[in-house]
């Protein structure tokens, strides 16, 4: 491929849906289980309040 030639890996479209790329803000501080929704919620689990940072 030659210095002029046009880079057809940032051609493709963009992937779409799939989980989010942090989800630290719903793991639970008591038990570590992944909350059902993004804080301010109680765990699922052991029901430790998860707070908005």
């Amino acid at each position: 491929m030659g210095p002029d030639a046009p880079d057809r890996r940032s051609a493709r479209p963009d992937d779409e849906g799939g989980d989010p790329a942090c989800w630290l803000a719903r793991v639970c501080p008591e038990c570590g289980r992944l909350a059902d929704e993004d804080p301010p919620t109680r765990c699922p689990a052991c029901g430790a309040e998860l707070t908005a940072d």
